[in-house]
């Protein structure tokens, strides 16, 4: 039997759809891509966070993979086993948007120039 993925409604960021689908965060863009690719949308918990990566939670590794491909090649994929709960499985494929030249888009600012010139943050860490 697979995880129950109802276990991660009911918190109070995360929002609740029909057929047992779960969001919290930046979502809408990712759920129509999977939709629009004919993913079935049911037995998930989306975790967006932003409008450029995220990580899909399910129930079995099928369902994690059939989501990578809907994904693909719009956005770079990751599929593995997120760990055990209540004895069973649960699976979540990890999600990063592609550049047009299939570069893999940055989800944290690495690089920050303020308008006077002065770098505050280079190469994803605080200049002082």
């Amino acid at each position: 039997m697979a995880f129950d993925m109802s276990k991660f409604g009911g918190g109070r960021w995360v929002k609740t759809h029909p057929n047992n689908v779960h969001t919290h965060g930046s979502t809408e863009p990712i759920l129509s891509i999977l939709d629009v690719r004919g993913f079935e949308l049911r037995d998930l918990f989306l975790i967006g966070l932003n409008d450029s990566c995220g990580s899909i939670v399910l129930p079995s590794e099928s369902r994690a993979e059939n989501a990578a491909a809907a994904l693909e090649p719009a956005y770079e994929t990751r599929v593995h086993l997120m760990g055990r709960r209540d004895g069973e499985e649960v699976w979540a494929t990890d999600y990063t948007r592609r550049a047009l030249d299939g570069t893999t888009l940055s989800a944290f600012v690495t690089d920050l120039t303020l308008k006077d010139g002065r770098q505050v943050i280079k190469d994803g860490r605080w200049v002082r």
